[in-house]
């Protein structure tokens, strides 16, 4: 089998647009001052026979010195990276078309005050280059099924996509778990016959950041003027298109025993998180009446 500490493949493509880019400076907790950045790529892609176009953020950190004491080469990438022109900056047509060959792609949790955990993703890189190319955002990762189920509306009608839960292995044996979703009928067909939870596959396809707006009926009474309700939300999801024909070959397949103890250290780092979480949280004062007869 192959070694829990062997890192997964884990590689992410953005080409497109250099919409903006936010930069942070301070210091770690050794005194050396570092440097990060969050871009936002523009890509303009068709895939399933529809065009889609996402706004794509793209992570940077980067110690001005590293342990060595040595000039750290990404931390000059930043400062490069101020040079490039942006559509915020300058329009669209003038703006720097950038590539990310080298990325990967990281789980990124989030527990709120009250304990609950609010899973995503975050894509990594250190080096973001100016060229031209074809838009693109894409994936290809290896995963361990964990999980394959049929997705479900509000309602409990299923939807015609499948999800997938996968673990990757990250370096030094910790695991990330993503969720990637299956679109095309052919792919969920083949993948539902083809792959089983346990199996180690390499999962290929398109990332998609894209807005969608939500319209409810605003009008609860008999009368009057319909005023509906309008939400924007964010979709963040992984679209796996393509992957290996079947699970791999037992000397490149994670053992599913290795990948329960990973899986429970992560689950104990999280119901961790969770306990610190709601024990800082303060409960709320009551308010003060602000009627005489109360």
């Amino acid at each position: 089998m192959k070694s829990i500490t062997e890192q997964a493949t884990n590689r992410i493509n953005v080409t497109g647009k250099l919409l903006d880019a936010v930069f942070r400076d301070g210091k770690l907790e050794d005194g050396r001052p570092y440097e990060s950045a969050t871009v936002t790529i523009r890509v303009k892609q068709t895939y399933g026979g529809k065009e889609e176009i996402s706004e794509i953020p793209v992570s940077l950190f980067a110690a001005r010195y590293t342990k060595q004491n040595k000039p750290n080469p990404g931390f000059e990438q930043i400062q490069k990276l101020k040079e490039l022109k942006t559509v915020q900056n300058v329009g669209f047509d003038e703006a720097a078309t950038v590539r990310i060959a080298n990325g990967t792609i990281r789980e990124n949790n989030f527990i709120t005050r009250s304990g609950a955990q609010i899973s995503g993703w975050q894509i990594n890189t250190g080096f973001i280059n100016e060229g031209k190319g074809a838009d693109v955002a894409s994936f290809s990762i290896d995963i361990f099924i964990m999980d394959m189920h049929p997705e479900e509306d509000r309602e409990g009608d299923p939807t015609g996509r499948l999800i997938i839960k996968g673990g990757v292995v990250q370096y030094n044996g910790g695991l990330d778990v993503l969720e990637f979703i299956v679109e095309d009928p052919q792919a969920v067909d083949y993948m539902e016959r083809h792959w089983n939870n346990n199996d180690t596959v390499n999962i290929r396809g398109r990332i998609r950041v894209t807005s969608q707006e939500q319209k409810s009926s605003g009008k609860s009474s008999s009368w009057g003027e319909d005023v509906p309700d309008v939400a924007t939300r964010v979709v963040r999801e992984l679209i796996a298109t393509t992957g290996d024909d079947e699970g791999k070959e037992e000397d490149f397949a994670y053992d599913p025993v290795d990948i329960k103890k990973v899986f429970n250290a992560r689950k104990a780092k999280i119901e961790q998180q969770q306990l610190d979480a709601t024990s800082k949280a303060k409960p709320a004062a009551p308010a003060a009446s602000k009627y005489s007869w109360e």
